[in-house]
């Protein structure tokens, strides 16, 4: 197909479809202010980014995104909005608006990620060897697992894990009359 001149493939166009669907379930979760509403626009645009590791020929990096972010994370975070009826009483989210702050703290933020990550020598040497230089398998990311990253793999489950008994334990509402 040719637009305006250019051939666009249908490559392109899943690209554009995927990077659009992400974009703007990111808006939502950060405009919307029903806050379950954001939690299920969180997992869309998770699952949008699943989508271009698929598009990116990543096919063991999207499936970890659905099921640890996607599957883990998205219900762990709707199970903490069911728990907590205080959040939902208060309207918390009405409290939370000042755009022109929080968007000059974004661009701010923004740039400083960019910056930092467009001059990291990492990103040189990727640049410089080219996408085929080092093995992304599922050998080499199970070796990396397991191997040298094994004990900040697993303070990071015990640390979610205590954010979910932290959630559970102050959504616990006291009735009058119980100890």
């Amino acid at each position: 197909m040719t637009l305006f001149g250019f051939e666009i493939t249908g490559y392109q166009i899943s690209f554009l479809a995927l990077a659009g669907i992400t974009v703007l379930a990111a808006l939502g979760v950060v405009l919307i202010p029903n806050i379950l509403r954001a939690a299920l626009l969180l997992g869309l645009t998770l699952f949008g980014t699943a989508g271009l590791y698929v598009l990116m020929n990543a096919p063991f990096l999207a499936a970890v995104q659905v099921m640890v972010y996607v599957g883990a994370i998205v219900t762990m975070i709707v199970l903490a909005i069911f728990l907590s009826h205080e959040v939902m009483k208060t309207g918390f989210g009405k409290s939370t608006y000042n755009f022109l702050l929080g968007g000059a703290a974004a661009a701010v933020l923004f740039l400083f990620l960019f910056i930092s990550i467009a001059n990291s020598v990492w990103v040189r040497n990727a640049v410089a060897q080219g996408p085929e230089a080092e093995d992304v398998g599922v050998q080499s990311v199970a070796r990396m697992l397991l191997q040298p990253y094994v004990f900040p793999f697993e303070l990071a489950s015990l640390v979610l894990l205590t954010v979910l008994i932290g959630a559970i334990v102050i959504a616990k509402e006291d009735k009058p009359g119980e100890p």
